[in-house]
């Protein structure tokens, strides 16, 4: 074994040196003691100079090293690296032990060397290093650094001002804009009306994960306390980054689509019966018709056809695009399509002549479709209803309307039961609707399951259906919706009760989408498309183009891997569509619990047990809240509750147990 070698070397690592002590040589590579003690193994040309000095033990390293570095600390902070750059420019010269000479004088030896190293590298602005060498930087070289530095330097210095601001802006109740602060109050503006800033989105996210809420949310909560953003602005509209404003170029593209008319004027406009809507509901996609037929029906049923005025790939398309589809919120909706377009020359409104999609279905007696057609036809609905007179009229009329109803509420039941046959689920939940004027929010329930509804849903179920049939009967290429089979099956008491589906809900299969036709195990459909809704939905305006030009014997608009690229993103935009939907209205229904009920007993239905409380639903609206009460309770138990606690913002309902019901 060698004997310990004790030279003190400087060693490189970048611009960079550190100290290590030799400890012994062998087979050509030096095994040295680093400043941390550790032992490594290194070549001879990582070795830069042996300093002064040898060690006669390795136990005088650590007291060594601390002199030495001390020694080294003091001659580097000596060092006017300005005024050696000076000296050295006008002499071209960086050689290392000439710097040292120059600044500490003739005679100087390794360890000056060394300090001169760690003054450039410390100093970075004068000299460059390429490799174990120091390069002399030109005037213009400096200059061009140094104002690199200071905007670095200031940017730094405003990073740490703003995550500062930030931090306490996102706790406090009101604020002020101070003179530092005005600057990135304004990014902050921009970057929530959709500006791109990397910056500010990654100081965002972090101070919005510390206080474990949503970026956009916290921003839009700050600009409103130091009012940027008005106290009775649409929170979810913002929050979500939504433009409920076509633009000026978008509008003017509108407006230059002329109304449609049959390109032969003499071609029969079939007459539609009716089409039945909300009140409030402006995209009419829709409209039906009955007629005997022999023993048995023919039905019609009308989808608008936006695809006659929007082009695939024009203006009004990629506005459609980027939208994907119509937001509904409780304070107002958000359309996908320009006004123009949507509830005016597309839209099947009564008394029009309009371009629709129509599909044909004759039907035996006991509603066994016989035979089915889908064409473009020009078409003008009679009437518009509202589901509370179409279900009058189901209930009681006598006229010739009402016996249209009656008759497609009959084929529209025997329908039904024939998919429920095969498997279809119907989930019984409840479901209201929500209006906010003027800050107040109007909650009113929806019934389901009323006759008008159910038949209307039916109807677009077969739409659906067989228009996808048609392209699996014509291999055009459309996005079916498929759904495998629950993992068991699910009864129909199973469906209709709310604590049997809190358990049912988890067993259903995510429905898909797919190139091939397939099963929809919940529709109970051996095939299943859809494009009943494309005045609001960009995915159906894209599978009724796809119909459209094979109808028409045209070039299909899309092919297969176009089709499901589209369709991909439409459906991911609508998914977070819904769920913004979703969300502002369990916020609006927290704010209505507290402008009606806030006094008031609460029915509600125990879902389950949870950690401290339970978990109860509702009555009559079905939405779940926690109720703290005591540990006798069971699943399905019904009970009064007073409200505890409320926070609109984020949709939470604390409820406190009162009583049993009766």
């Amino acid at each position: 074994m060698s004997e310990f070698d004790g030279r003190i070397w400087a060693v490189q690592n970048n611009d960079a040196l550190s100290l290590v002590c030799q400890k012994q040589t062998i087979k050509k590579k030096i095994q040295v003691i680093n400043e941390k003690g550790r032992e490594q193994s290194l070549s001879e040309d990582k070795l830069l100079w042996c300093l002064p000095g040898r060690m006669r033990a390795l136990s005088e390293w650590a007291e060594t090293l601390e002199k030495l570095q001390t020694r080294l600390a003091n001659l580097a902070a000596e060092v006017d690296v300005s005024l050696l750059w000076e000296t050295a420019y006008e002499m071209e010269t960086a050689d290392l032990k000439e710097l040292a000479e120059l600044f500490f004088g003739e005679g100087s030896g390794v360890e000056q060397q060394v300090a001169i190293w760690q003054a450039l590298a410390a100093d970075g602005t004068y000299f460059k290093r390429r490799g174990k060498v120091w390069e002399l930087r030109g005037a213009e070289q400096i200059e061009e650094l140094r104002t690199q530095r200071q905007r670095e330097e200031a940017k730094a210095q405003f990073q740490t001002m703003a995550e500062d601001w930030l931090i306490a802006a996102a706790k406090a109740d009101t604020l002020e804009i101070s003179e530092a602060a005005a600057p990135f109050v304004e990014r902050l503006d921009c970057w929530m009306r959709g500006d791109k800033d990397k910056d500010a989105q990654l100081l965002i996210e972090k101070i919005a994960e510390a206080n474990k809420v949503a970026p956009r949310e916290l921003i839009f909560d700050i600009l409103q306390k130091v009012g940027r953003i008005a106290a009775d602005a649409d929170r979810d509209v913002i929050v979500a980054g939504l433009k409920p404003e076509f633009s000026q170029p978008i509008l003017e593209a509108a407006a230059a689509i002329p109304t449609w008319t049959p390109a032969d004027p003499a071609a029969e406009v079939l007459s539609l019966a009716f089409s039945i809507d909300d009140d409030d509901t402006r995209e009419v996609d829709d409209a039906l018709n009955i007629e005997a037929d022999g023993d048995g029906w023919r039905i019609d049923v009308g989808i608008a056809d936006p695809a006659c005025a929007i082009v695939k790939g024009d203006a009004l398309d990629r506005e459609a695009m980027r939208r994907c589809t119509t937001v509904y919120l409780p304070t107002q909706t958000i359309l996908m399509i320009p006004p123009r377009i949507s509830t005016d020359i597309a839209s099947l409104n009564v008394g029009q002549v309009r371009s629709t999609v129509l599909i044909q279905v004759w039907l035996d007696a006991a509603a066994q479709v016989k035979d089915f057609s889908i064409r473009r036809a020009a078409a003008r609905v009679e009437h518009r209803l509202n589901y509370a007179q179409a279900d009058l009229a189901i209930a009681e009329g006598s006229d010739d309307l009402a016996r249209r109803l009656q008759d497609l509420q009959r084929m529209t039941d025997s329908l039904r039961r024939q998919r429920m046959a095969e498997g279809a689920l119907s989930f019984n939940r409840p479901e209201y609707k929500m209006k906010v004027k003027d800050g107040l929010v109007s909650v009113e329930m929806v019934e389901r399951n009323s006759p008008s509804r159910a038949l209307v849903a039916e109807l677009m179920i077969l739409a659906n259906h067989l228009a996808g049939k048609y392209a699996q009967r014509h291999q055009v290429p459309l996005i079916f919706r498929t759904q495998d089979p629950p993992e068991q099956p699910i009864s129909l008491e199973d469906q209709q009760d709310s604590v049997r589906f809190q358990k049912v809900r988890k067993l259903l299969k995510p429905s898909a989408l797919s190139l091939q036709p397939g099963a929809h195990s919940g529709l109970g459909l051996g095939v299943y498309t859809q494009f009943s809704s494309p005045l609001r939905r960009f995915a159906d305006l894209v599978m009724q183009r796809q119909l459209d030009a094979h109808l028409n014997g045209e070039a299909l608009p899309y092919d297969q891997e176009e089709l499901f690229k589209v369709l991909a993103t439409a459906e991911q935009t609508a998914k977070e569509a819904k769920s913004l939907e979703m969300e502002a209205k369990k916020r609006w229904f927290v704010l209505y619990l507290k402008q009606q009920w806030q006094d008031q007993p609460l029915s509600g239905l125990v879902l389950d047990a949870v950690k401290g409380g339970y978990k109860v639903e509702l009555q009559p609206w079905g939405a779940e809240a926690f109720m703290s009460g005591p540990g006798h309770l069971q699943p399905g138990d019904k009970v009064i509750a007073q409200i505890e606690k409320l926070r609109p913002k984020v949709g939470q309902i604390r409820l406190r147990f009162q009583g049993n019901a009766a």
